[in-house]
């Protein structure tokens, strides 16, 4: 069992579109996948009722703020799941240091805008702050790079994030299917499956998996 929390001290970077996708993608590698939304907008909340797809079944909202009920909160999704998945509130520390105590693998999505990358390195520091705090090398950080355009910009976005000193994960595009899909309550995988959005979510479960194994 592995606990992934998405976190970002900035809204617009893809977080949600991430955490709901990696969740169908994990679905299909045949993991058993629980949801946790812990942002106070309940964003992906409503996303899963927009529709009838897998998210319906997955995703649960969860109060960061009380620390134990939090920790009960995860405990009892890992008890039905292989893979628990927390989309965290962006522009809040508290409750991002909150579910890196508990994470396995902490995700930090970003854009190619400079405000993106200097937002990133805060959330880097709230990250290791945790790790820090336990002690136990836990939790693994990675980069994902997110809603990348074909631009200067977007080319040296991997660059960009790997300066700031962890791994970078398989980017994510900015893809118009990927609002569709969100629009009727559905993963990419459910709404274009085949589609460069759905392979691009593919390969980043499949390179989450392989940092989960080592």
């Amino acid at each position: 069992m592995a606990v992934i929390a998405i976190t970002g001290r900035k809204g617009g970077i893809g977080k949600t579109t991430i955490c709901a996708n990696l969740a169908a993608e994990m679905l299909a590698l045949g993991r058993r996948v629980a949801v946790l939304d812990a942002d106070p907008q309940q964003s992906l909340v409503a996303w899963a009722g927009l529709g009838d797809g897998v998210l319906r079944d997955l995703v649960r909202p969860v109060d960061t703020a009380h620390a134990r009920q939090f920790r009960a909160a995860i405990e009892a999704a890992a008890r039905g799941a292989d893979r628990v998945l927390i989309d965290c509130p962006p522009g809040f520390a508290d409750p991002a240091l909150l579910a890196a105590l508990h994470a396995d693998l902490v995700l930090l999505p970003s854009g190619p805008s400079p405000l993106d990358i200097m937002a990133a390195r805060d959330a880097l520091a709230v990250a290791r702050e945790a790790r820090q705090q336990r002690g136990d090398g836990k939790p693994v950080i990675r980069f994902v790079p997110s809603k990348v355009t074909v631009t200067t910009l977007g080319r040296d976005l991997p660059a960009s994030l790997a300066a700031l000193g962890e791994a970078v994960l398989p980017a994510i595009g900015q893809r118009t299917v990927a609002a569709e899909a969100a629009l009727s309550g559905l993963t990419v995988r459910e709404f274009a499956t085949g589609s460069a959005s759905q392979v691009e979510f593919a390969a980043l479960a499949a390179a989450i998996e392989g940092v989960l194994s080592t």
